[in-house]
């Protein structure tokens, strides 16, 4: 639940790390659809962010689902698979925002990816739902701190390979059951 302080800011209970944040939500696809309809091109930040609390607390607790957001039923045409640790991160940046328009642009990016799947030719990735694979990187590879520990390789190299880029080829430009 949320709760506007004093300086008219919105504060979120907090949850511990990987706390319940692994499962996928099984979201009512059409009812969670209207109800971002209705709150795009919402003019009023402040109520805006206090309905996206409200939504982002029913994600972290189903059980307070009153509007119906979450499904309980079989998965079907009706039903779409989201992460519950990428709902909360995309509900937590319309919350951060400073402006409607940063708003109302998070909300736009979440109705697409509830609305269709954007994947190419080359591998399975959804593009619009990108935020939910935590394995690929998408910043450089050059941010490990310290040599990659991961893999089978030894440490008499003393040149610049990272041993990730070669993973990182193989998760961008394959398909689930491709040879190697």
């Amino acid at each position: 639940m949320a709760k506007i302080n004093s300086a008219r800011q919105i504060e979120l209970i907090s949850f511990e790390k990987g706390e319940r944040l692994s499962e996928e939500l099984i979201l009512n696809k059409n009812r969670f659809l209207e109800t971002i309809e209705n709150l795009i091109n919402s003019n009023d930040l402040m109520s805006l962010k206090l309905k996206i609390s409200r939504i982002r607390s029913i994600v972290l607790n189903p059980k307070d689902d009153d509007i119906g957001l979450i499904s309980s039923g079989q998965l079907d045409d009706d039903v779409v698979l989201y992460s519950r640790s990428a709902m909360i991160s995309i509900l937590d940046k319309i919350i951060s925002s400073q402006t409607i328009e940063r708003a109302n642009h998070y909300l736009r990016q979440l109705y697409k990816s509830l609305l269709n799947k954007q994947t190419n030719e080359i591998n399975d990735i959804d593009l619009s739902r990108w935020r939910e694979y935590d394995e690929i990187i998408a910043d450089s590879l050059w941010i490990f701190d310290k040599r990659d520990t991961s893999g089978a390789h030894l440490g008499w190299y003393w040149g610049n390979f990272i041993p990730q880029i070669p993973r990182q080829l193989m998760l961008r430009y394959t398909k689930k059951g491709d040879w190697i």
